[in-house]
């Protein structure tokens, strides 16, 4: 393990909307992480006073430093308070964003692994995409804020004969790899091809030269791939390990995208001058 004093410290960027007990439960997963110089940004797109509440109680369990910026409900905005987020955070302390969503829990190597990744490239700009296993109903409504840490512990019998029924999938990203690049190639651990919103880490003057989030993205899906785009063209280094920075995905009636996004996406992977959106961080 790298010595602490050494450590550099990772910002978490969480976004939530409106869903308290999942939050909790993320935040909580939180508690025992391996690597632990890392604070917590909550990037709330408007939510009730009981989100707040939540996070004040939060705030008073936790050791890390928990912060909640927030916004006014005008719709689907994760994109605007985000960028709200990223502006607030000093590259020079925090040179390393780590973005997740309110409704995951987070194995407890979790941030050790994102932040080794940027390690093992010494530290050069960086885009690291994680994946999820995605939990049923059934087990989702089993983890408390009792239990949630026997559950980042990584595959348990719960999880696996979940999978076994075809309930929950993804069952054996559960499974933590942390072998050398060319063991992950032959498992096939690698092929991880774009941005999955709820699990990547990208060098925080990255993120700010690709100027943040594109906040033309108002509706549901489409804006983690249009930054995928963008830090794909600055010629940055960009890949993904399945089985590594594991999360588990709390099951909730999925949101479904719109054709004009996909359309939108699918052209701007053709597009290979794109590297900065022009209503980003700074609005340009």
């Amino acid at each position: 393990m790298t010595n602490p004093n050494q450590q550099k410290m990772i910002a978490v960027v969480v976004t939530t909307y409106n869903n308290p007990r999942s939050l909790e439960l993320c935040l909580l997963s939180l508690r025992n992480q391996t690597y632990q110089n890392f604070e917590v940004f909550i990037a709330d797109d408007g939510s009730k006073d009981e989100t707040r509440d939540l996070i004040l109680r939060l705030k008073k369990e936790c050791l890390f430093q928990i912060y909640h910026i927030w916004h006014p409900d005008e719709g689907y905005r994760k994109a605007r308070i985000n960028n709200k987020v990223f502006s607030q955070i000093d590259p020079n302390r925090f040179p390393i964003l780590l973005c997740i969503d309110h409704d995951v829990i987070v194995h407890h190597q979790f941030v050790e692994d994102h932040y080794h990744a940027h390690e093992n490239e010494k530290f050069r700009p960086l885009l690291f995409m994680g994946r999820r296993v995605d939990l049923s109903q059934d087990l989702t409504e089993k983890i408390t804020r009792e239990n949630v840490l026997q559950f980042n512990q990584g595959l348990n019998a719960e999880i696996l004969f979940s999978g076994l029924k075809g309930e929950t999938t993804h069952v054996l990203r559960s499974i933590r790899i942390a072998g050398p690049k060319w063991l992950i190639h032959l498992l096939k651990r690698d092929r991880v091809y774009d941005l999955l919103g709820s699990n990547f880490s990208i060098s925080t003057r990255v993120m700010i030269e690709v100027n943040g989030y594109n906040e033309d993205y108002k509706s549901y899906w489409g804006e983690d791939g249009d930054l995928f785009v963008r830090v794909r063209n600055s010629a940055v280094e960009h890949y993904g390990i399945i089985g590594y920075a594991i999360q588990w995905h709390l099951h909730h009636q999925k949101l479904e995208e719109t054709q004009e996004h996909v359309d939108l996406y699918r052209a701007l992977l053709e597009n290979h001058e794109y590297k900065r959106c022009k209503n980003g961080i700074v609005k340009e």
